[in-house]
């Protein structure tokens, strides 16, 4: 209580010598060895985007190596576009083609290029170990769909199963009103180095509108943290049977605006868009009701596409978040905190990377360490750059001054010599 009360008498007293505020959490640490703690909205409302600033102190203030468990691909690798052999058909029922990518491809999606611009078909994904004759099916209820104008879209990715076969055999299923022959001509993928992690559910703050002219029904979720990690958005729908497009973005808070300015406006920036959809076929139900985008933000806005039909029956939606851990070695009778956000930081770099391994694995075999509730600390300014640097047009006008002077005292010199 004292302490807390001297920091908020130091942010008041000195309001001039503190830019940011910094977190403190004492970690409950449940014995000695390795443990790990789950990063929390707290921890991505106040941390940097990228984690960097995050401490693990011990009594004395010493920094303490750790390895965070990230949920997306700090690198992530290029597109990957196989080599597609043993094309063929079947005259109004199916295409089929094998995709060798050459060796084991971690991956967990497909995207497909299909022949035609108006069309509803059914896909069937299958992959095969090396000198293994079978086939194991990853999915045969996919579904991709091509729109026509106005507004005309394709949505062909399909979602797998976490899988690294080197092989796969995509079959594709003429939908109603096709051609009797239809083609895959392309395919691709974007491999990934490490498998998915856990998931679990979180409710946003859900606000729903209507836009009459466009035709679109907007649904704002507010995730609840600035840096909030999702991985997919799961809508729940009252309809029957529906098809909808539907575009996600992410809210862009525009700077603070200068004293006396007006403010700038909300923008919004383009994160994917998929199809959602449900009906009957051939008995069984099938249907999409998962938007799958990734990224680190607070507030998203879905841009449903209704086209002439009318607004879907939206009971709810929720957003399928990662866990993402932090884990360390505790000594014996040792005491710990956790600190973030300070911007003066950077990113750590510590052996414990180099020489533990995937981080994941090393926080599988650890014990779970509990966060106290953040206790805010005051943060000196950055140092602030040179004279120089903060007023450069006026340095350049002095130098020449310095110049023209010289040059005015040099030739009035040359005058009276001669």
């Amino acid at each position: 209580m004292r302490r807390t009360l001297g920091v908020a008498a130091a942010l008041a007293l000195s309001p001039a010598m503190v830019t940011a505020a910094a977190v403190d959490r004492t970690i409950l640490v449940p014995a000695p060895g390795r443990v790990a703690l789950t990063l929390d909205p707290a921890v991505y409302e106040s941390a940097r985007e990228d984690l960097g600033d995050l401490r693990v102190l011990d009594a004395a203030g010493t920094e303490v190596p750790y390895l965070v468990e990230r949920a997306f691909e700090e690198n992530p690798r290029p597109e990957q576009r196989p080599n597609i052999v043993n094309r063929a058909f079947t005259r109004g029922r199916q295409a089929e083609a094998t995709l060798d990518f050459g060796g084991p491809t971690l991956t967990s999606q497909l995207t497909l290029t299909l022949s035609g611009d108006n069309f509803r078909r059914r896909v069937k994904v299958e992959g095969r170990a090396p000198h293994d004759p079978r086939w194991a099916t990853l999915t045969d209820s996919a579904y991709v769909f091509a729109v026509p104008g106005p507004a005309a879209a394709r949505y062909e990715t399909v979602p797998l199963p976490e899988n690294n076969f080197p092989v796969l055999r995509v079959t594709v299923y003429n939908g109603p009103d096709d051609p009797e022959r239809i083609e895959i001509l392309e395919a691709s993928t974007r491999p990934v180095q490490k498998r998915r992690p856990r998931e679990v559910t979180l409710a946003p703050r859900l606000t729903r509108s209507e836009d009459a002219p466009a035709h679109e029904t907007i649904l704002t979720l507010d995730l609840g943290a600035r840096h909030q990690p999702f991985r997919g958005l799961q809508l729940d729908v009252a309809d029957p049977v529906f098809f909808r497009g539907v575009v996600v973005e992410a809210r862009v808070d525009p700077p603070p605006p200068r004293a006396g300015a007006p403010g700038l406006p909300l923008a919004w920036r383009y994160l994917g868009e998929c199809a959602l959809y449900r009906y009957e076929e051939a008995g069984a139900l099938r249907e999409g009701l998962r938007v799958d985008v990734t990224g680190r933000e607070r507030v998203l806005r879905l841009r449903i596409r209704n086209r002439n039909d009318r607004p879907l029956a939206i009971r709810g939606a929720t957003a399928l978040v990662p866990v993402e851990r932090l884990a360390f070695e505790a000594r014996p009778g040792g005491q710990y905190r956790l600190r973030y956000g300070d911007p003066r930081l950077a990113a750590p770099t510590y052996d414990l990377a180099r020489t533990a391994g995937d981080p994941a694995l090393f926080a599988a075999r650890a014990q779970p360490a509990p966060l106290l509730a953040p206790l805010v600390l005051p943060v000196a300014p950055p140092v602030p750059p040179p004279w120089t640097e903060r007023n450069p047009v006026l340095l350049w006008v002095g130098l020449v001054a310095v110049v023209t002077a010289l040059g005015a005292v040099t030739w009035r010199a040359l005058r009276t010599a001669d």
